[in-house]
């Protein structure tokens, strides 16, 4: 009967993986700063960037405040960084970040597999809920940066089923300016991999308070993995309306769809151990299966306003709608559970679709005193989601299949009948915060911050008559200090809390959020040579985890009584001496362990599955400048790493440990840019940890070429 717990946990009322964390909301205001920095800092709708390292962000304080004044670990991978590299997938994008473990392209979008210190992160757009990441999380056409929170976020963060606990992963998007300019482009690469984009900025009257922007790409892909096929796209038009003083309205509208048959990974038996080895590239099921889809349409409505150079506002409100339609056929054992190398396979089938609407209005004010100088920020959010799914699943298996020997594949045939698991869900968060940055004779940099924070979700099952609600209030503070040494060097410490619900269970007892709590502390510095960076020691502690109740014959409720724990060490550094090389590094080492025994389960001391203990990376780009025979030429490569994982909680399998690493050779010159890039040169051979029902592993993608091509109008 686990098994068939594992298998309710799979539907999208059951959508996370055991331990995983759901998205939620903030509100994020468009900053448009034009500077220059020995000719190297560019203008950004989300903050400074020098190179390759971002100078300022938002997704923080809600301010445009310098990343050195900031008690919180925050990086940001900037446009340049995925333009160079490459970089066609968020998991991608955060080997530029150290602690984070970034999610399989093939995994189905709803699986939310990306961490933080241990610890699942939710991802934002423009710092509100992509709850289920619904539609293409992928889609970079209309990405600005990436910003990257280590940690609890709770005071600027709610909606959704509550405050992150692991950390936030905002993705910023491009906004309209006033310079008009059409870029068209599009990469073609391994296994068929083919992606036009555009990116369209056109202001629509002569005195720029009228602006427009429109990004769009799809992509249509093969794979290693056989008869994976995926097609994805996402448009994103953008209006702005300003008086180019003090009011600008933004509107941007997004509708976007995945579309892939779903991928469940390969079982631990064939792979990691037992007496056979499973042919790396097997899509299990039968190769006819219709495809998995998920897709959103929504749109963002954002007012800011300055009342005076004291005092301003921002607010923010998003409608949406969003579907996702799984077909599978699945095998629920990471050993055979049909003798020597053969598996059952069960039909299932889920639907679902929600609504959402999320509101976030905050102020600004702006104050100098004789010593100090303050920003305060008061607002309240509110945010209401509805959600009614259904999952189908073969009671009897739908037949057999040797794995080792594939063929004769049973027919998919759409279960009927009783429904194996349904929901129709109300979540629903309120807030009020408050928060305070106050800078002493310009060496002491405070940050203090509170906020109320009420939780409610009703979660009801018609076909089993089962209701489970939960309803919290809670307290969430935030504290941190800054303090420069010097010019060029400083250390900070902070504290900070999180809180959560979790939808996708029924309880035996009361239905208790989850909490979080972060300590840490660290230095940051800007030396001689372009020499910068931070480096932090933490410590996040996890509550209130749902684990499986031993008294449930069935196996199918939870008890809130799961607590873990993640510490450990994480630094970033970048050195950019002159206007041709520019260097990043990362590296974390990250212990994530249960602190409580699980009843009937895994015991306290064993590592939380799918998190490495260190993993790091270094990418080095040379641009050749633009004089000389070589003018417009640059190439880069880097490497990536990571020791080994467990594959689940009772550590019985780990993965190994591998190395990879990319190349890339560019040519940019007059709008036109063109740029090779091979990831994993050395086809190193390997398998991830891959969190679907069983949570077995999927092989890494080997050797892979793109060219990317675009021309700027």
């Amino acid at each position: 009967m686990r098994h068939l717990k594992l298998v309710l946990l799979m539907s999208t009322t059951l959508a996370t993986p055991s331990f995983a964390q759901e998205q939620s909301a903030t509100e994020l205001e468009p900053i448009i700063i034009e500077a220059s920095k020995g000719g190297r800092v560019v203008s950004t709708t989300a903050g400074e960037v020098d190179g390759y390292r971002a100078l300022t962000a938002t997704s923080s304080t809600l301010t445009d405040t310098p990343l050195r004044e900031i008690p919180q670990s925050i990086q940001v991978v900037p446009r340049s960084v995925i333009d160079d590299q490459g970089i066609t997938s968020i998991g991608e994008a955060l080997k530029n970040v150290s602690g984070a473990v970034g999610q399989p392209v093939l995994q189905t979008p709803i699986y939310n597999t990306n961490f933080i210190r241990g610890f699942v992160a939710e991802q934002y757009l423009d710092g509100m809920t992509t709850y289920l990441q619904s539609g293409d999380p992928n889609a970079f056409s209309d990405v600005e940066r990436i910003e990257v929170l280590k940690g609890p976020n709770a005071i600027l963060y709610g909606g959704g089923v509550g405050a992150p606990l692991g950390g936030v992963i905002n993705v910023v998007s491009k906004i309209p300016t006033a310079e008009k300019f059409v870029e068209i482009g599009g990469t073609i690469g391994s296994d068929d991999y083919y992606a036009p984009f555009f990116d369209i900025n056109q202001p629509l009257n002569s005195e720029g308070t009228v602006l427009f922007r429109g990004t769009g790409s799809y992509v249509k892909s093969a794979s290693e993995v056989d008869v994976i096929e995926t097609k994805r796209y996402s448009f994103n038009p953008t209006l702005m309306l300003t008086n180019n003083d003090d009011t600008t309205v933004t509107i941007q509208g997004r509708v976007s769809r995945w579309q892939q048959p779903e991928y469940q990974g390969l079982p631990i038996t064939g792979t990691l151990t037992g007496p056979f080895r499973l042919d790396r590239d097997l899509f299990v099921g039968n190769p006819d299966i219709p495809d998995s889809f998920s897709d959103t349409k929504n749109v963002t409505l954002t007012l800011d306003h300055e009342f005076n150079d004291t005092w301003s506002s921002s607010t923010k409100l998003r409608y949406g709608k969003s579907a996702y339609e799984q077909r599978s056929q699945n095998f629920i054992s990471n050993t055979p559970d049909a003798g020597a190398s053969s598996w059952n396979l069960y039909n299932i089938a889920v639907d679902e679709e929600r609504e959402e609407f999320a509101i976030s209005s905050h102020v600004v004010g702006d104050f100098s005193s004789e010593m100090f100088d303050n920003k305060v920020v008061m607002g309240a959010d509110y945010s209401r989601m509805s959600e009614r799914a259904t999952m189908y699943m073969d009671m009897m298996p739908a037949g057999t299949v040797d794995f080792l020997n594939p063929g004769g594949w049973p027919d998919y045939v759409k279960p009927t009948g009783i429904a194996m698991s349904d929901g129709d869900n109300v979540y629903q968060t309120l807030g009020a915060f408050a928060q305070l940055q106050s800078t002493y004779a310009d060496r002491l940099h405070l940050l203090a911050g509170l906020r109320l924070s009420r939780l409610e979700i009703d979660q009801n099952s018609p076909t089993y008559g089962r209701t489970d609600i939960t309803a919290k209030t809670k307290l969430l503070p935030r504290v941190g200090a800054v303090f420069d040494i010097t010019d060029e060097f400083s250390v900070f410490a902070s504290y900070s809390e999180g809180m959560k619900g979790n939808p996708f269970y029924f309880y035996s007892g009361p239905a208790v959020p989850e909490t979080s709590k972060q300590y840490e502390a660290g230095i940051k510095f800007d030396l001689d040579y372009g020499f910068s960076g931070s480096a932090a020691v933490f410590q996040i502690e996890r509550s209130n985890v749902p684990v499986t109740d031993p008294a449930d014959p069935m196996m199918l409720t939870s008890l809130a009584i799961g607590q873990q724990r993640s510490r450990g060490f994480d630094t970033e550094l970048s050195w950019q001496p002159d206007e041709h090389w520019k260097v990043m590094a990362n590296y974390a080492y990250v212990d994530a362990e249960l602190t409580k025994d699980i009843p009937g389960g895994a015991s306290a001391g064993n590592k939380l599955n799918q998190i490495p203990r260190h993993s790091g990376g270094l990418w080095i780009d040379y641009s050749f400048g633009d004089d000389g025979p070589l003018s417009g030429w640059s190439t880069g490569a880097g490497i990536h790493a990571a020791s080994g994982a467990p594959t689940d909680l009772m550590n019985i399998y780990k993965t190994e440990a591998y190395i990879t690493a990319d190349a890339a050779i560019r040519y940019k010159h007059d709008g036109f840019s063109a740029n090779l890039i091979v990831k994993n040169l050395t086809d190193e051979k390997y398998y991830l940890p891959f969190q679907y029902l069983t949570g077995g592993v999927a092989a890494a993608p080997g050797r892979s070429v793109y060219l990317m091509i675009s021309q700027r109008f």
